[in-house]
């Protein structure tokens, strides 16, 4: 199936095509520009696959001098843009799922660290009223932050706190949340990440991780394989098996408890400090 049909000197979009619109439900629109478009910055990522694939090295930087972060956030905020929008729709795919599956505690405070504008952690407190939320992401979020989370009417129960994972996280919750964090860092990196959440979490307290799993029988098609590649070469993370997720987690004074599967690719990685 093409992008368009033609009638005569008219042309009209494909049902493939009019996933391009910007104002459709699911719209690849930012997707396309983000990977697509020969002028970006993943686009020229990733014409330097060979340099990740021989070094295990961050094509982006290598490519664009900079952190891909950094290019979204300083250099280029209309291409960062994008990929806000194309973040926003990927995680409307899978959160529906995660809130049905997951048994939210009754009360108590859900920190939900590098969180954006809060998207996930409206929709975890929507679904259990006891909750309170904090939504931590850099400072550049919190305009964003607010505005989402006063549009969801939960302005009296969450709070967005600004701050750097890598330095420190809001303390004393009683569940702490990341959704695609890890897999962005290294495993150097992610440790880091894990041993600031561990310096805040209380003792009785939570941690779940909503993450891609690698199945280890390399002939189980998987998207988090491609997804693997994706993270080498745009920042330098990785996706991980099960494995990797314990042995990151027994590292860094976790126990991983329980990996809950959803219908995509991602797990529920629920773990406790040890």
């Amino acid at each position: 199936m093409g992008l368009l049909n033609r009638d005569g000197s008219s042309y009209t979009l494909t049902e493939l095509g009019s996933t391009l619109r910007a104002d459709v439900p699911g719209s690849m629109r930012p997707m396309a520009l983000c990977f697509l478009a020969p002028s970006s910055g993943m686009y020229r990522a990733w014409e330097n696959l060979a340099y990740s694939a021989k070094t295990e090295g961050d094509a982006f930087v290598h490519t664009m001098g900079e952190h891909i972060w950094d290019y979204y956030t300083k250099t280029n905020p209309e291409e960062g843009h994008q990929f806000n929008l194309l973040m926003s729709g990927l995680s409307a795919g899978v959160l529906g799922a995660v809130v049905e599956i997951y048994a939210l505690p009754e009360t108590g405070v859900l920190v939900d660290v590098g969180g954006g504008v809060g998207a996930m952690l409206c929709a975890f407190l929507k679904k259990q009223p006891g909750l309170r939320g904090i939504v931590m992401d850099m400072e550049h979020t919190r305009a964003a932050a607010e505005e989402y989370i006063a549009s969801q009417g939960l302005q009296d129960r969450c709070a967005f706190q600004p701050g750097n994972f890598f330095e420190s996280v809001p303390a004393g919750g009683d569940l702490y949340t990341m959704k695609w964090i890890l897999h962005d860092w290294n495993d150097a990196q992610a440790a880091a990440i894990l041993r600031t959440v561990h310096a805040a979490m209380p003792a009785h307290a939570k941690l779940a991780l909503f993450e891609a799993v690698v199945p280890e029988d390399d002939s189980i098609a998987n998207s988090a394989r491609m997804m693997d590649m994706n993270m080498m070469v745009v920042c330098g993370g990785k996706e991980r098996t099960e494995e990797d997720w314990r042995a990151l987690l027994d590292a860094n004074g976790f126990r991983l408890d329980r990996m809950i599967p959803t219908p995509t690719s991602n797990f529920v990685i629920e773990a406790s400090k040890k």
